[in-house]
């Protein structure tokens, strides 16, 4: 599984930029995507000061993790080239800290590949399927 920490780098009051790295998963897209059940609840934004990981599921499916444990994923509405292989991301925020379906995301490339920007879609609450309630 790779799960993405948020690295926050200098940032006007505006316009903020955060880079996400992470380590590796085993399970196919396929198999993580079934461990999440959808709510029917989508938002058009995340507040990013709650974002606590992510998780880039495949080159069009990325998870994220808020403060309080709240799941979202957010279907990119087209594939997002290199966005898998590189395993992380980039963005620049347009607004008041946070990340929205009108944003887009960049993969960050180690290897000087270079990638265009991606817009981001819906952010739809999952669940964690299996998990106990508390």
């Amino acid at each position: 599984m790779k799960i993405h920490q948020i690295v926050m780098a200098a940032a006007a009051a505006s316009v903020a930029s955060i880079a996400l790295a992470g380590a590796s998963f085993a399970a196919s897209s396929a198999d993580k995507l079934a461990q999440y059940q959808p709510t029917g609840k989508k938002v058009n934004c995340v507040d990013t000061y709650q974002i606590r990981e992510t998780d880039v599921i495949d080159n069009q499916n990325i998870l994220f993790r808020t403060s309080g444990n709240t799941y979202y994923i957010n279907h990119l509405p087209n594939r997002c080239s290199g966005l898998k292989m590189q395993d992380g991301f980039s963005y620049t925020l347009r607004g008041l800290n946070k990340l929205c379906n009108v944003d887009t995301i960049t993969p960050v490339s180690t290897g000087g590949a270079i990638y265009g920007p991606c817009p981001l879609g819906e952010f739809e609450e999952v669940t964690k399927v299996g998990k106990p309630t508390q």
